[in-house]
C-alpha cells in the first residue's frame, strides 16, 4: 500500500466496512437472541431498543479498534492526515451502518417497527475509538521513549 493511498483507503474501507456492519447489525437486531438481549428474553420494547443500540455500540467498536490498529500500521508518512481520514471514515462508516441496518425490512412484515438507532450518539463509538486507539498507543510510546531517555 502506498503512502499517498493510505488515507483515502482508509476512508473508503471503513465506509464499505460500515456497509457490512448495518447488515449485521440490522440481522442481530431484529429478533436478538437470548445471549444478546439478556436472560430472560426481552419483552419490553424498551428493552429491545437497548439491546439493539447496544449491539450497534460493540460492532462499531470493534470496528473502530480495529481500524486504529491500522492507522498505527501504516501512518508513518503523514501521521496527522491518515488519523483525521480514519476518523472521518468512521463516522461515515458508523452513519452508513446506521443507515443501512434501518433500511432494511422488518423480521416481520405485518410488523411497522424498523431496526432503528434510539441514541443516536452511538454513531460516535467507532471514530471515538479510532482516536482513542491511536491516542493511547502514541501516549504509551511517549512515556516509554521519556523513561528510557538517559538523564544528564
Amino acid at each position: 500500500m502506498s503512502p499517498r493511498r493510505t488515507p483515502a483507503l482508509l476512508l473508503l474501507g471503513q465506509a464499505v466496512v460500515g456497509l457490512l456492519l448495518g447488515v449485521v447489525w440490522w440481522a442481530l437486531a431484529r429478533t436478538p437472541p437470548a445471549w444478546l438481549a439478556g436472560e430472560p428474553v426481552v419483552s419490553s420494547p424498551a428493552a429491545l431498543q437497548v439491546a439493539r443500540d447496544g449491539s450497534f455500540v460493540v460492532l462499531t467498536g470493534l470496528a473502530g479498534v480495529l481500524a486504529g490498529v491500522l492507522v498505527l500500521r501504516t501512518a508513518r508518512p503523514a501521521p496527522l492526515a491518515t488519523l483525521l481520514t480514519a476518523v472521518a471514515g468512521a463516522l461515515a462508516g458508523a452513519l452508513l451502518a446506521a443507515g443501512t441496518g434501518s433500511a432494511l425490512p422488518p423480521a416481520d412484515p405485518a410488523d411497522p417497527a424498523h431496526v432503528g438507532l434510539l441514541a443516536w450518539g452511538v454513531v460516535l463509538v467507532q471514530p471515538f475509538a479510532v482516536a482513542a486507539v491511536v491516542a493511547l498507543v502514541t501516549l504509551a510510546s511517549a512515556v516509554g521513549d521519556w523513561v528510557r531517555q538517559p538523564s544528564d
